[in-house]
C-alpha cells in the first residue's frame, strides 16, 4: 500500500507515523520543494490513500489531480478518527475553541479512564487515536480547514460555538464558510447530540432541520433546551425541568464570550455524560484559560501588556477591546484573511487609544481607519518595533494589547509564536526598564 501526504508540518509529519503503523509506504510532499511533474511520474502509479494537512488548500493541483484519479483523499483529522477506541466530542467555531475545548478536557471526570484533547489545538489527533479505549474522553478542537476533508467523522457530541467572518480567502463567501462549520454534524444520527449557539441561531436556521442528531443550545440571553444564564445563575434545562449549577460570578474567566464558552463547554460535559454538577462547578471555578488569549504578560512602569495573539479574526479582536477598562493601545496586523476592518473601526470601544498596524493588512487597516475618520494610528515595521512604540505612547495605568485580528503567517509560523515574540519583546524591555531603575538608584546612593 501506498500513501502520499501533502504538508510536512506537525500534523503531516504525525500521520506519517500512524501509516506507517498500518503498513503503507508512505511519501511527504511539500510543494514548495518537490516538482509536481515528477511527483505525478514517479508516485501515483498505485497510490491508494492522499492525506491533506489543514493547511493545504483543496485547490492543490496534487490533490486535484488524484481526485481526478479517484484516489481517496481525506485529511488528517478524518483518517485518524477511524482509529479511535471511544466516542468523542468535536468543538469549532470562529472564535473560542480553544478555550472551550481546554475547559471542557479540564471538566472530564479522570477516574478509571484516560483523557485526550487534540485536533486544531496544536495536538495531532493522529498521534494519539490508537491508544485510546472504549472507556476514554477524548475533546477535539476543530477547524474549517480540517471540516473540509471529512468523510466519517463522527463526534458524540459535536459543538458549533459561532460564526462570523474568517478564512474568507479560502471559502470565498461565508455562505461556504457556513456551509463548512455545518459538516461537524454530517454523519451523527440520533444517538448523537448537537449544541449551537441560540444567541446565533438565524445564522444557521436553514441549516438546523438537516441536522439528524438530537439538538441542544447554549445562551447568555435566553432560556432554552440546553445550558444557559439568567439573573446571575447558570442552568441546565434537559428539555423538562432547568437544573441549577452555578453563579456566573464564579465562571472565572472575564467577559460575556467567556461565559457563553463556559456554557457550551458545561453543555458538551454533560451530554457526554459528566452529570455531577457539584463536581463540574469545582472544576470550572479553577480553570485559568489558555496561552495567547487575553493573557496578562507583565506591568512595566505602570503600563500592563496583555497577549491576545489568538485573536486572528476582527470578531475576536472586537471582544478583546471591550474587555478593555482602561485608555489602551492596540497592536494590530497580520497575514490577509480576505476580509475588509470596516467592522473593526464601526466598533472601537472607548478605552481604545491608539492604534498601531504591522504585516501584510498594514496599508488595507490604515485605509479603513481614514475611511471611518479614525486618528492616532501609527505604522510599525516589526511585532518589536510595535510593542517599543505602544509603550511610549502610554502612561502609567494604561495597557498595550496585541489583538492581531488576522493570522500570523506573514510575519510568524502560527500565532503561538507571534504571542512568544511579543511576550519576549515585552520582558525584554522589562529588563531594560528595571536596570534604569537599578542605575538611578545607585546614582542617588553615591550622591
Amino acid at each position: 500500500m501506498k500513501a502520499l501526504i501533502i504538508g510536512s508540518g506537525i500534523s503531516g509529519k504525525s500521520v506519517n507515523k500512524l501509516l506507517k503503523k498500518q503498513g503503507y509506504r508512505t511519501f511527504i510532499f511539500d510543494d514548495r520543494k518537490c516538482d509536481i511533474e515528477v511527483l505525478r511520474d514517479r508516485l501515483f502509479e498505485s497510490l491508494s490513500l492522499v492525506i491533506v494537512s489543514p493547511g493545504v488548500s483543496l485547490d492543490n493541483q496534487i490533490i486535484k489531480f488524484a481526485q481526478e484519479k479517484n484516489i481517496e483523499v481525506v485529511g488528517e483529522l478524518e483518517y485518524a478518527s477511524r482509529f479511535l477506541g471511544s466516542d468523542y466530542i468535536a468543538i469549532t467555531g470562529t472564535n473560542g475553541k480553544t478555550t472551550t475545548t481546554s475547559l471542557v478536557y479540564e471538566l472530564f471526570d479522570r477516574v478509571l479512564c484516560q483523557t485526550y484533547k487534540g485536533g486544531n489545538i496544536g495536538i495531532p489527533l493522529s498521534s494519539f487515536a490508537t491508544e485510546t479505549e472504549k472507556q476514554d474522553k477524548v475533546v477535539l478542537e476543530v477547524s474549517s480547514f480540517q471540516l473540509e476533508t471529512i468523510k466519517d467523522f463522527k463526534p458524540k457530541v459535536a459543538c458549533l460555538l459561532n460564526i462570523s467572518p474568517d478564512h474568507l480567502n479560502r471559502h470565498k463567501t461565508m455562505q461556504n464558510y457556513i456551509q463548512t462549520k455545518m459538516r461537524i454534524f454530517e454523519n451523527q444520527t440520533n444517538d448523537d447530540y448537537a449544541i449551537l449557539n441560540f444567541d446565533q441561531k438565524g445564522t444557521v436556521k436553514k441549516y438546523i432541520p438537516k441536522i439528524k442528531s438530537q439538538i441542544y443550545y447554549f445562551s447568555t440571553k435566553n432560556v432554552c433546551k440546553g445550558c444557559y444564564s439568567k439573573n446571575g445563575s447558570i442552568y441546565f434545562n434537559d428539555g423538562t425541568e432547568s437544573i441549577f449549577i452555578m453563579k456566573t460570578s464564579a465562571v472565572p474567566l472575564a467577559g460575556e464570550h467567556n461565559l457563553a464558552n463556559a456554557l457550551a463547554s458545561l453543555l458538551c460535559a454533560i451530554l457526554y455524560g459528566e452529570r455531577d454538577f457539584e463536581k463540574l462547578r469545582n472544576k470550572l471555578t479553577k480553570f485559568k484559560g489558555v496561552s495567547h488569549r487575553l493573557e496578562f504578560v507583565s506591568e512595566i512602569n505602570g503600563v500592563s501588556f496583555i497577549n491576545d495573539s489568538k485573536a486572528t479574526n476582527i470578531d475576536s479582536t472586537i471582544v478583546a477591546m471591550k474587555a478593555m477598562n482602561e485608555p489602551t493601545t492596540l497592536i494590530l496586523g497580520g497575514s490577509d484573511k480576505g476580509f475588509e476592518f470596516d467592522e473593526l473601526f464601526d466598533n472601537i470601544t472607548k478605552n481604545i487609544k491608539n492604534f498601531i498596524v504591522i504585516g501584510q493588512t498594514q496599508s488595507k487597516i490604515v485605509e479603513s481607519a481614514t475611511k471611518k475618520g479614525v486618528s492616532n494610528v501609527y505604522e510599525a515595521n516589526s511585532l518589536k518595533d510595535a510593542v517599543l512604540l505602544g509603550y511610549s505612547l502610554s502612561k502609567k495605568g494604561e495597557t498595550v494589547l496585541l489583538s492581531p485580528a488576522c493570522a500570523s503567517y506573514d510575519m510568524f509560523k502560527n500565532f503561538e509564536q507571534r504571542g512568544r515574540v511579543f511576550v519576549k519583546v515585552v520582558r525584554e524591555l522589562e529588563k531594560v526598564e528595571n536596570r534604569k531603575v537599578s542605575n538611578k538608584k545607585a546614582k542617588k546612593t553615591k550622591n
